[in-house]
């Protein structure tokens, strides 16, 4: 009867949690129905990739002409996406419609599959405070109707990440073969696939084949080494003219999409005289910032009010993390390893190439696991607030 009884809980347990995530994923689509005209919104992107690459897609798909497709593509599956939802759709307000709504779906399904890593069961509080802190800044969310590959990513990668977590714990090897084969997918979703490859690659061997590396020793150690190499390679591929593809963000000076550090800034700033060395300083320079620009959430295109919101909302975030980092550890050690490695990751990639004008576009896939940390840090708080009083 015991065993019964405990069985039922647990089921109730994780049905509160799953009616939860249910319920804000209606309050939303409601939210989005009342609002259709304002979030009806097509990028400069979509208008000149996804969608005429995506017809020409699906025509070859439909004309039997595979040899034609280029199946390396960073951006097919996004693609696929958008020429079949335009195929069927009989005009673009229903495209918008349809593609929206799939947009919405997955930013669910990618919440479910994270709060499906986690080992705390009686999380109902932690999922109302993660969506009370995802949804309060718009910059979260807005890209469900940008018609953008920013959501497929998420979802993919919360896929990944679930995988090898269930993996790690379960030693079970067909879990990674699966996650494996969304690691392929994610390489054909964004570019930001690459540091999906790594992540794949260090979490099993960190976290499964050798856990007597210490994981914190090794970020400091990998970054140190990163920072000292890449640089220097990035100096003499430029003067050897090759990987134009990749050196060509350092070499311009990008930051963001539309931000850049020039060199002859980086001279007048510093008052220096225009050399080799000099170069060498200022992509090591570039670099920092880039790194700076991906920790703040604060954007010169913004408005005042915008960005001290942002600031607010960044340092909570950063201190709900730090605050309960003890905790974190021992309540969820994997999770939290998992979620820094690929933060981790994903600041050096996007450091050494370039990264979106907004705080929270392309780092929208491993900022998410960042924000269920802190929904249960604040649980946490709470909860010692409470024994406090």
């Amino acid at each position: 009867m015991s065993f019964i009884y405990k069985k039922n809980i647990q089921r109730q347990i994780k049905t509160s949690k799953l009616d939860l995530l249910f319920f804000g994923f209606i309050s939303f689509s409601i939210f989005y129905f009342f609002n259709l005209e304002n979030y009806n919104f097509y990028s400069t992107d979509f208008q000149v990739r996804y969608k005429p690459n995506g017809l020409n897609l699906i025509n070859q798909i439909i004309s039997l002409n595979f040899s034609e497709i280029n199946f390396f593509n960073y951006y097919l599956i996004p693609e696929l996406i958008a020429g079949f939802l335009l195929k069927i759709s009989p005009n673009d307000k229903i495209f918008s419609l349809g593609s929206n709504c799939l947009n919405i779906i997955l930013l669910f399904c990618a919440f479910y599959y994270f709060f499906k890593s986690l080992n705390l069961n009686n999380n109902r509080l932690i999922v109302l405070f993660f969506l009370i802190i995802f949804f309060s800044y718009i910059g979260n969310w807005i890209w469900c109707f940008w018609k953008l590959a920013d959501i497929y990513f998420l979802f993919v990668f919360s896929l990944v990440f679930y995988f090898i977590n269930r993996g790690i714990i379960k030693k079970n090897k067909s879990s990674f073969i699966i996650g494996f084969f969304f690691v392929i997918i994610s390489l054909v979703t964004k570019p930001q696939g690459l540091s999906i490859i790594l992540f794949y690659i260090l979490s099993i061997y960190l976290f499964d084949l050798n856990k007597r590396i210490n994981f914190y020793k090794f970020l400091i150690i990998f970054f140190v080494i990163y920072l000292t190499l890449f640089p220097p390679t990035i100096y003499f591929l430029i003067k050897m003219n090759i990987f134009d593809n990749v050196t060509h963000f350092m070499a311009e000076g990008y930051i963001s999409g539309t931000i850049f550090y020039k060199f002859d800034t980086f001279l007048n700033e510093f008052s220096l005289i225009k050399n080799d060395l000099n170069q060498v300083f200022y992509y090591y320079y570039l670099f920092i910032k880039k790194v700076i620009y991906q920790l703040t959430f604060l954007r010169e295109t913004y408005s005042i009010k915008h960005n001290i919101f942002l600031a607010i909302y960044s340092l909570l975030i950063y201190f709900l993390i730090i605050i309960n980092i003890k905790y974190l550890s021992e309540k969820e050690n994997l999770f939290l390893k998992m979620t820094i490695l690929i933060c981790f990751l994903s600041i050096l990639l996007h450091s050494s190439l370039n990264t979106a004008d907004e705080p929270n576009r392309h780092q929208l896939f491993n900022l998410t696991p960042f924000y269920v940390l802190a929904s249960i840090s604040f649980v946490r708080l709470l909860k010692l607030i409470k024994i406090l009083n």
